[in-house]
């Protein structure tokens, strides 16, 4: 499980000499932030999909004041279509049930839009709960090609404290068509505070460990969902192999 790590806390406020007390989102932190996610979402949009992914990869990325940090992951669900999966995650709404998200529930609706509220738990070295809002929006481009995105709109730590753990968390789902199949890929962005330099060495095999985990659950939750194949289903490597 994901939360273990907390243990290492202590140890590494210690070693960095910091503390997890609120810290401000700047305004530079925000537009390099805006910056990154545009280039993001415009590469998105250009060209075919890269090989599917066996095992979800990503980095953290420095920026003025903060961490992006970009996960990309693929599965497929068989025996369907496009627009099958489209309408099975609109009509529902939210996403389906894993570890991490306590609640959940649809704000409101507007054709193909929606917006969300989430209760989360994010791991990163710390576990804290956040309540979240975010704007979802379904795009059918074709037949085979459809996409959609999730957008953060609200992010507050459960105890009214901003320790800077999570400030935005954007998603970008693509589904293709493959022959019988739908092909579905996920980039995931989150923005953070900095990581601080002397703790990472320590601090981000554990972070990316984390995410690595996150976009793995994910998207095997959504495959069992759509395939209604319960826990004991293919998880998202083999379904890429077998793709």
């Amino acid at each position: 499980m994901s939360r273990h790590p907390t243990f290492l806390l202590p140890g590494l406020i210690a070693i960095a000499g910091v503390t997890a007390s609120a810290i401000e989102l700047s305004p530079e932190t925000t537009t390099a932030w805006n910056r990154y996610v545009a280039t993001a979402v415009s590469h998105l949009h250009a060209g075919a999909s890269a090989p599917c992914s066996t095992v979800p990869s990503g980095s953290a990325i420095d920026i003025d004041g903060g961490t992006i940090h970009h996960w990309k992951g693929s599965t497929v669900v068989h025996g369907t279509t496009v627009d099958k999966v489209v309408h099975s995650l609109m009509r529902r709404g939210i996403p389906p049930p894993q570890d991490d998200v306590l609640e959940s529930r649809v704000l409101g609706r507007n054709g193909n839009s929606l917006r969300v509220y989430l209760k989360l738990a994010r791991s990163a070295i710390v576990t804290v709960v956040y309540h979240t809002e975010h704007d979802v929006t379904f795009t059918r481009h074709s037949a085979a090609l459809a996409a959609s995105r999730s957008v953060s709109t609200k992010i507050v730590e459960a105890d009214g404290n901003d320790r800077g753990f999570l400030w935005r968390l954007n998603s970008y789902w693509r589904y293709t068509q493959a022959g019988e199949d739908v092909r579905i890929d996920l980039e995931s962005l989150s923005l953070s505070r900095d990581i601080p330099f002397v703790v990472r060495p320590v601090a981000s095999p554990v972070i990316n460990r984390i995410a690595r985990e996150s976009v793995a659950r994910t998207l095997s939750s959504v495959q069992r969902f759509l395939e209604k194949g319960g826990p004991g289903h293919a998880d998202t490597a083999s379904s890429c192999a077998n793709s």
